[in-house]
Protein backbone atom coordinates (compact mmCIF):
# COMPACT_ATOMS: atom_id res chain seq x y z
CA UNK A 1 0.00 0.00 0.00
CA UNK A 2 1.27 3.26 -1.12
CA UNK A 3 0.91 6.79 0.97
CA UNK A 4 -0.80 9.38 -0.64
CA UNK A 5 0.90 12.04 1.48
CA UNK A 6 -0.46 15.13 -0.52
CA UNK A 7 -3.94 13.92 0.16
CA UNK A 8 -3.57 13.44 4.10
CA UNK A 9 -2.11 16.78 3.77
CA UNK A 10 -5.36 18.37 2.57
CA UNK A 11 -7.16 16.22 4.98
CA UNK A 12 -5.49 17.99 7.81
CA UNK A 13 -5.67 21.22 6.27
CA UNK A 14 -9.07 21.03 6.23
CA UNK A 15 -9.60 19.72 9.88
CA UNK A 16 -7.43 22.91 11.03
CA UNK A 17 -9.44 25.30 8.87
CA UNK A 18 -12.95 23.72 10.46
CA UNK A 19 -11.63 24.08 13.73
CA UNK A 20 -10.13 27.56 13.32
CA UNK A 21 -13.24 28.57 11.74
CA UNK A 22 -15.38 27.27 14.78
CA UNK A 23 -12.99 29.34 17.60
CA UNK A 24 -10.97 26.29 17.99
CA UNK A 25 -12.48 24.32 20.45
CA UNK A 26 -10.54 21.95 22.57
CA UNK A 27 -10.40 17.94 22.64
CA UNK A 28 -12.29 17.38 19.30
CA UNK A 29 -9.62 16.95 17.25
CA UNK A 30 -11.05 13.53 15.53
CA UNK A 31 -14.55 15.63 15.11
CA UNK A 32 -12.57 17.56 12.61
CA UNK A 33 -10.63 15.41 11.04
CA UNK A 34 -13.29 13.20 10.59
CA UNK A 35 -15.47 16.15 9.19
CA UNK A 36 -12.55 16.65 6.75
CA UNK A 37 -12.34 13.39 5.39
CA UNK A 38 -15.68 12.99 4.78
CA UNK A 39 -15.59 16.07 2.81
CA UNK A 40 -12.69 14.95 0.57
CA UNK A 41 -14.00 11.44 0.11
CA UNK A 42 -17.25 12.88 -0.88
CA UNK A 43 -15.37 15.24 -3.20
CA UNK A 44 -13.22 12.79 -4.95
CA UNK A 45 -16.57 10.07 -5.33
CA UNK A 46 -18.08 13.46 -7.04
CA UNK A 47 -15.02 14.09 -8.97
CA UNK A 48 -14.81 10.67 -10.19
CA UNK A 49 -18.56 9.96 -10.94
CA UNK A 50 -18.01 13.36 -13.15
CA UNK A 51 -15.15 11.76 -14.89
CA UNK A 52 -17.22 8.90 -15.74
CA UNK A 53 -20.07 10.58 -17.24
CA UNK A 54 -22.42 10.57 -14.54
CA UNK A 55 -23.75 6.76 -15.02
CA UNK A 56 -27.06 6.22 -13.02
CA UNK A 57 -27.43 4.66 -9.78
CA UNK A 58 -23.45 4.03 -9.38
CA UNK A 59 -23.07 6.55 -6.23
CA UNK A 60 -22.37 3.36 -3.64
CA UNK A 61 -19.40 2.15 -6.09
CA UNK A 62 -17.85 6.04 -6.35
CA UNK A 63 -18.47 6.60 -2.36
CA UNK A 64 -16.71 3.02 -1.32
CA UNK A 65 -13.59 4.05 -4.06
CA UNK A 66 -12.76 7.29 -3.13
CA UNK A 67 -12.80 5.83 0.82
CA UNK A 68 -10.32 2.89 -0.27
CA UNK A 69 -8.42 5.97 -1.96
CA UNK A 70 -8.50 7.76 1.47
CA UNK A 71 -6.71 4.48 3.57
CA UNK A 72 -4.19 4.82 1.24
CA UNK A 73 -2.65 8.07 2.61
Amino acid sequence: MHKNSALAERVRDTAYFLWEQDGRPEGRAMDYWLRAKHMHQRQLAYDQWLADGTPPDRSDLYWHAAGQELKKK
